[in-house]
């Protein structure tokens, strides 16, 4: 009979920054260099820390994590350290997007818009205060781009991996 190898964990949502890569496993941020070896926990405490993305420069994390109940955003030195709630909305569904060009830290939330409503981008400055929403309409995701420019990402729910036989 094989045994499962206890060194093996389900890992998740990568974010890579340079040889650093930040992970989820067992509902921690977990980090570890790009060319393997052994990571290390950054997070204890948190509850189910998701979605982890570096700032631009790599120096910090935000995440979400539901330390107290609701969801909501984290930021945290890239290498470890003290963790800041940035958020206080008692959102069902939030996820952190990204970063913007001018260092605030993006993400998706139902906060305040009632049961089934579609998530809205917000922004936050990493240093605290007020959480900005974006008039973009509903979203999801979004991506800056050179010039200005970004994309945006609608789509609420998962979109399935179409399969290798499906013929149109």
């Amino acid at each position: 009979m094989a045994s499962a190898d206890s060194s093996v964990g389900y890992l998740r949502l990568p974010t890579v920054h340079g040889d650093s890569v930040v992970f989820v496993c067992e509902d921690d941020l977990w980090a570890v260099p790009a060319t393997g070896g052994r990571a290390w926990r950054l997070t204890a405490g948190v509850a189910e820390a998701s979605t982890p993305r570096f700032s631009p420069d790599g120096s910090m994390l935000a995440f979400v994590g539901s330390e107290e109940g609701p969801a909501e955003v984290y930021v945290m030195p890239a290498a470890g350290g003290e963790v800041r709630r940035l958020t206080f909305q008692a959102a069902g569904v939030c996820t952190v997007t990204g970063w913007d060009p001018s260092g605030a830290i993006v993400y998706s939330s139902d906060a305040g818009l009632g049961q089934g409503r579609r998530g809205w981008l917000h922004r936050v400055s990493p240093a605290g205060g007020l959480p900005e929403r974006l008039d973009l309409g509903p979203a999801k995701t979004i991506s800056y781009g050179p010039g200005g420019g970004a994309v945006i990402g609608r789509r609420i729910s998962r979109e399935p991996t179409p399969a290798a036989d499906h013929q149109p």
